[in-house]
């Protein structure tokens, strides 16, 4: 019942359908949130204040300023500023998708006293040295002025990080950066893999310095077994009938790279589904599931970049669609049964 109701609502989303739907969200992006985001956080005097590192930039260019109150003196924000690196304590950012490619990165959750100096000339690490035997020597940005305490300045996008105090218990960390490429199809890619993992790190940061968790320990756990459910149901369909289960395999070498090179079981989770949700539709609904998979595209895309942490928001998704078609499947079932015994029943004569 369940594949009768996926197989109407495919048909329902017709290709047309989801490519006007998707140009509208481009609309949106366009004049609603890539605005919201070139600013996100900061305030007008933020935007038009002058930060330590704005002479590195071309003249007129365009730049980005990201905001975010600490309730924590800068004392307490800078060492895990510091200590930022793929070699390091990681990004605090969302590791399921920077070891989608096997970055190999992880993030800490305390202070490290060997990861305390910092200097101009010094790199944050992007990649492992060895990273595509060795392409990842170069992935650095190097750190081009620093004030301990106060300012870490690094070269390209990433632009100058500077922590201001309000009280003695609270503090702004502002990130001001260039923007990207100036061609909207470049920008309409690059703005928004820049953004998602900023946004995320300045969050992670922002917990870490406050001495919180990133997010809610109950929450986090439901999110996982929805991740892990939904692995379950896709293997599940792959093997359920022969002429799919080569097709398995296709999942399992996407998420490789993470499992093998950085351990990672949430990016592993995420390479799987996004290969193996993509595989399996075309192998159940063939061309009709282009319009599906391109709406269901661009609301992952919407949740990366509005939601305050995504792979909690994706996993509760997960989570509460296989409940509900639990619950339908269980629902269907009952009233079929109590169905039965009337259809049987003869009139005694």
């Amino acid at each position: 019942m369940m594949h009768a109701k996926l197989s109407t609502m495919v048909q329902v989303v017709r290709l047309r359908y989801a490519v006007l739907f998707v140009l509208l969200l481009t609309v949106v992006y366009w004049t609603g949130i890539h605005p919201w985001m070139t600013n996100w956080g900061s305030t007008e005097a933020e935007q038009q204040m002058a930060l330590p590192g704005d002479d590195l930039s071309p003249t007129g260019a365009a730049r980005t300023t990201w905001a975010i109150t600490v309730n924590a003196p800068p004392a307490a924000i800078w060492p895990w500023l510091v200590q930022v690196g793929q070699d390091r304590a990681g990004f605090y950012s969302y590791t399921w998708l920077e070891n989608l490619v096997g970055a190999d990165i992880h993030n800490a959750d305390e202070i490290h006293p060997e990861w305390q100096r910092l200097a101009v000339g010094d790199a944050w690490r992007l990649a492992p040295a060895d990273y595509l035997w060795g392409l990842g020597k170069d992935a650095v940005v190097p750190v081009v002025r620093i004030e301990p305490g106060r300012v870490l300045v690094l070269k390209s996008l990433w632009g100058a990080h500077v922590i201001l105090p309000l009280d003695e218990r609270r503090s702004r960390l502002i990130v001001r950066g260039q923007a990207g490429a100036s061609d909207p199809v470049t920008k309409l890619i690059l703005d928004p893999l820049v953004f998602t993992m900023e946004k995320r790190m300045l969050l992670g940061l922002q917990a870490r310095a406050e001495g919180r968790p990133d997010a809610l320990p109950a929450l986090k756990t439901v999110a996982q077994l929805g991740w892990a459910a939904a692995a379950l149901v896709v293997a599940g369909l792959f093997l359920s009938q022969r002429r799919r289960r080569p097709w398995l395999a296709l999942p399992v070498v996407a998420a490789l790279p993470a499992l093998v090179t950085s351990q990672d079981l949430e990016a592993g989770l995420a390479a799987f589904l996004a290969v193996g949700m993509t595989v399996l539709g075309f192998l159940i609904f063939g061309r009709r599931w282009w319009g599906l998979l391109l709406v269901i595209g661009a609301v992952v895309m919407l949740t990366l970049l509005l939601a305050p942490d995504a792979f909690i928001a994706i996993g509760l998704a997960f989570a509460l669609l296989l409940l509900a078609a639990l619950s339908a499947t269980v629902v269907g079932r009952a009233s079929t049964s109590s169905r039965v015994p009337g259809r049987l029943a003869t009139p005694t004569q």
